[in-house]
């Protein structure tokens, strides 16, 4: 008799949604489990995803996505918080994210808990032909360009670089619904919008440097879609990227973890140009030298989730 597992898709976007349906399929392959979706019918155990949705009596185990950090967003912790205490296990995307919630949820590290970065399917990214439109020895940078995102500091510190390449630019139209500004006009920044994930990856494909400067990330897919297309990546210190970028990519040290536990107001999106494009120019040292994708195949993933659901059913 197989085990079902509830895994609700009616809410969350972005990484928590793409991880989720990548994820779906290959926990459906295995012959003891089923994934159910629908709250109205039976399961076993739930694999939520940020927190419990939907109330119920059933054990659930947790895919944690870090948690708010700005002193102005703590109240948004409180669901989260309610999630961490009553799941029967707690899966964190890097070693980091662990770090961030045990100093600002106060997380009770005797619970148990598993580390366990994002994974992505191998061979649909060997299925996916480079872009022709891409100018060879391009950049890539993906985000839903929100202020810690660091769009311009991305764009300022590129510009300031000067290094006659192509910049490609990829996510949610216009930077926090407010147009370019038109100092950055450059035939060398391609503002592309939101598109999709076939496309995204043709042109990552086709570039060989990506641009990551988020202030902080868990476990960014666009990372490891981007490591997993084999490009070097310039990334910044803190978040769970320095994990899975190793020695594929430059990091560049510009953030400080903050004393206390929340992090008061403050522009995020504030990178010295300077030093963003002397970074740069340390990228394009780099030797190029192959990327051992096999860290970051969704299958291997799968199986670790796997273990953990069918560990959690026999306590």
């Amino acid at each position: 008799m197989s085990i079902k597992v509830f895994i609700q898709t009616k809410i969350f976007e972005g990484g928590p949604a793409i991880f989720r349906s990548r994820i779906i399929p290959l926990l459906n392959e295995d012959k003891d489990i089923e994934v159910v979706t629908d709250i109205n019918k039976p399961f076993d155990i739930e694999l939520a995803f940020i927190r419990k949705v939907f109330k119920h009596n059933k054990p659930y185990i947790l895919r944690a996505d870090g948690c708010y950090y700005e002193q102005s967003r703590k109240q948004s912790n409180n669901s989260i918080k309610e999630a961490f205490n009553d799941a029967k296990h707690i899966i964190f995307q890097s070693k980091f994210s662990f770090d961030l919630c045990k100093k600002v949820l106060n997380f009770n590290s005797q619970k148990d808990y598993s580390i366990i970065h994002n994974g992505i399917d191998l061979d649909y990214i060997k299925s996916i032909e480079p872009s022709r439109d891409v100018e060879l020895g391009s950049f890539v940078s993906c985000a839903g360009w929100r202020p810690n995102k660091r769009p311009n500091s991305t764009i300022k510190g590129f510009l300031k670089a000067d290094i006659n390449r192509h910049l490609y630019l990829i996510g949610d139209s216009g930077f926090v619904g407010e147009k370019i500004n038109k100092k950055y006009n450059s035939k060398y920044i391609h503002v592309l919008g939101k598109l999709s994930n076939k496309k995204t990856i043709s042109i990552m494909k086709a570039c060989e440097y990506q641009l990551h400067l988020c202030h902080i990330d868990s476990c960014p897919n666009a990372v490891i879609e981007g490591l997993s297309c084999g490009l070097k990546i310039l990334h910044t210190n803190l978040g769970g990227t320095r994990e899975l970028v190793k020695d594929n990519g430059v990091m560049l040290t510009v953030d400080k973890m903050w004393s206390g536990r929340y992090l008061k107001e403050t522009n995020l999106d504030n990178l010295n140009k300077k030093t963003v494009a002397e970074a740069i120019f340390q990228l394009l040292k780099l030797k190029k030298e192959g990327i051992n994708r096999l860290n970051f195949d969704i299958n291997v993933v799968a199986q670790e989730y796997l273990k953990i659901i069918k560990k959690v059913l026999k306590k």
